[in-house]
């Protein structure tokens, strides 16, 4: 039986199956791929059935090594909704159908989210009988001896993020086989238990992070499907990101401190003046995020912080083993307790050498010449800072240490610009796939306005902004609320939701006055409610019905010019003499409005308005590009021009003049 045969026999088992020639289309291309090893980029419009596009021949052919092993595929995501969504609903449905009684399918979690038991017992005895710490770890303790697998999301009490933080499982520490509790380690046996997945389900940030890690976090595997593959190269730049925050050294320090007795008093001194050096010369800038330039002073204060460093590496090489408290401070009774004091030396000498190793990125005068951006985020109120170091082209690292080595599905709803993925491929440095652009069995004619006024002030003019306050309040009163109004920035956001909510006839939040997930339980429950929102209500979440008839955007969500990455990957394009708006800003604003746009029409019944605020798109040359990378809809330049049948011409809440029109002293607000 080929796989398209396998196709509709599950699919005949729904209720009220209707054919999707897309979803056909996706799942013959996708068996394709995995069989000859190809690459595969598909933009699957909304509602075209992509999950199972590539669930199906992803879990119907099989994946064998060199040597005849049968080796799982990796699924990975961007968001928890779909990881659930895919776990929890479309894996078991497609199992039952096919019969697949023994898929085995297991959500992949970073090793952060176990406990080490040896790090438990170090803390333990470092804290006070009769503090919350020690009443806390002997809880965990109590929660393994009844069968607690470790993992912090089964607890059914919380622990304090900073305890956690001390305990929890990482590699710089894990001693492996010469650990007294090998055998019992939470992440060890999760591990094992990823060994005998035929599904792994994994989020981008921990699949990148396995990717830098050189491949050895997750198990052998020779597919990987990315959906929500717009995200990507976030999550990659994150991955491959240099950071150092404000207690690098301290904690560092904390842990050579807990396991040995005792750390010379002098290198806390030497280290704190160093440190104190570095928080000055940093707090020195005006902003809050900022490229690093270092002068002749970064630069000394920072080789001096190495020197020191680099001497409490030679103490620790030199230091006599005996003096190691792990796990029986007062005994070495066999050359196993000696093995363990020695590993757990070399451990911390390798964490120290990586720390140095660190602060040598930000030695250097042009990291632009290493294709590198070194920039800092600095926060004056909690006295922190972190120093990062991002690479400008991912695409070679991507290019040479992932498509050369797996079989890659990349699919989202939004990747093509101007109808084709050149965009997506190039920035991704996939040098080769196959392509395939699928449309959304949506009637947008049918289902969706799109308004695009041109008579409002350039969004560069201090006038925008009082512009649309007024414009969105018509949007509002015209479609009775039912309305997210997604903003560029917080600044926008606060203050026309100040300037505007105590005017709107309807419920309104601002994001940020509760959880994410509560806010969108409290629109989709909420009748004409309307929240303000910026990045994050502009993708991945999923309103269907009428609870979300309208969509507004203030501007094209071009990248913020502040931001220190962006500047620099444009310099580093405009060195070249290619084109840097073409080919990567004005790309990644298409990618971000048609995430936007995607948040209203969820079901082939939707109907609504999406307002995009910004004349541009009518004025400016690239603006043709942006329409034609959108779906094609009734497109007005006038509110008065949106069509009866999207709204009704009954019901409909009319501008009310005082309530909603702005006083003088309202624009003082802006």
């Amino acid at each position: 039986m080929n796989i398209l045969e396998k196709y509709f026999e599950i699919l005949r088992q729904f209720d009220n199956y209707e054919p999707r020639k897309a979803q056909e289309m996706m799942v013959s291309r996708v068996a394709q791929s995995i069989e000859l090893k190809q690459t595969l980029v598909v933009e699957a419009g909304t509602g075209s059935g992509k999950s199972f596009g590539y669930l199906i021949p992803a879990l119907f052919q099989e994946k064998l090594d060199g040597e005849g092993k049968k080796v799982p595929v990796a699924i990975s995501t961007a968001t928890i909704a779909l990881q659930e969504q895919l776990l929890q609903k479309d894996i078991p449905f497609l199992a039952k159908a096919a019969g697949l009684d023994q898929l085995k399918v297991k959500l992949v979690k970073g090793r952060g989210n176990y406990l080490c038991i040896q790090k438990l017992t170090e803390v333990e005895r470092q804290v006070k009988t009769n503090s919350s710490e020690f009443l806390h770890l002997n809880y965990l303790k109590a929660e393994l001896l009844r069968g607690w697998s470790g993992d912090i999301a089964e607890l059914e009490f919380s622990i304090p993020q900073e305890l956690w933080k001390e305990i929890r499982s990482d590699s710089e520490d894990c001693l492996g086989r010469r650990c007294r509790f090998y055998d019992q380690n939470p992440y060890r046996q999760a591990r094992e238990d990823l060994d005998q997945a035929d599904v792994l389900i994994v989020n981008h940030a921990l699949y990148l992070q396995d990717l830098s890690a050189a491949q050895s976090l997750l198990p052998p595997h020779q597919v990987v499907i990315f959906d929500e593959a717009h995200q990507i190269k976030h999550y990659a730049l994150g991955a491959f990101t240099v950071r150092i925050g404000k207690f690098a050294t301290q904690k560092l320090l904390q842990k050579i401190h807990r396991r040995l007795q005792p750390l010379p008093e002098h290198f806390h001194h030497l280290i704190m003046e160093s440190e104190a050096a570095i928080f000055e010369w940093l707090f020195r800038a005006e902003n809050s995020v900022f490229r690093l330039y270092p002068d002749e002073l970064f630069l000394y204060i920072v080789k001096k912080h190495i020197q020191i460093l680099q001497d409490l590496e030679q103490w620790l090489v030199g230091m006599d083993v005996k003096q190691l408290s792990i796990i029986r401070p007062d005994l070495f009774e066999s050359e196993l307790d000696m093995d363990k004091a020695k590993a757990q030396r070399e451990k911390l000498i390798k964490q120290l050498q990586g720390l140095i190793a660190r602060w040598e990125f930000f030695l250097e005068e042009d990291p632009f010449a290493k294709q590198r951006v070194n920039w800092v985020e600095v926060d004056k109120e909690r006295l922190y800072y972190e120093l990062k170091s991002t690479p400008l082209n991912i695409a070679d690292i991507m290019g040479t240490q992932l498509w050369q080595e797996k079989i890659g599905i990349l699919t989202s709803a939004t990747l093509a610009v101007n109808n084709n993925l050149q965009f997506i491929q190039k920035d991704l440095g996939i040098a080769k796939s196959e392509d395939l652009v699928l449309p959304s069995p949506f009637r947008y004619e049918d289902q969706c306005v799109l308004y695009l006024p041109s008579h409002l002030p350039d969004p560069n003019s201090d006038l925008f902004n009082i512009g649309i306050t007024e414009e969105i309040a018509d949007i509002l009163a015209l479609s009775q609320g039912r309305a997210f109004v997604l903003f560029t920035s917080n600044q926008a956001m606060r203050r026309i939701s100040e300037a505007l909510i105590p005017r709107l006839p309807f419920p309104c939040k601002v994001q940020g006055e509760m959880p994410r997930n509560r806010l969108i339980d409290w629109f989709k429950e909420t009748p004409n409610s309307v929240i303000f929102a910026t990045s994050t209500f502009w993708e991945g979440i999923d309103v269907p019905g009428e609870s979300l008839s309208c969509v507004i955007m203030d501007k094209i969500p071009f990248s913020p010019p502040g931001d220190p990455v962006n500047q620099a990957v444009v310099d580093y394009i405009k060195a070249r003499g290619d084109d840097w708006f073409g080919q990567y800003v004005l790309p990644q604003a298409v990618i971000k409005l048609k995430q936007g746009f995607g948040r209203l029409i969820r079901t082939g019944t939707d109907k609504g308005l999406v307002a995009i605020l910004d004349p541009r798109i009518r004025q400016k040359g690239y603006g043709k590009i942006i329409q034609r990378s959108l779906p094609s809809v009734q497109t007005v330049s006038r509110l008065a021009d949106v069509p009866d049948w999207l709204f009704g011409a009954s019901g409909v809440l009319e501008p009310s003049g005082d309530p909603l029109a702005l006083s003088a002293d309202d624009a003082i607000l802006f």
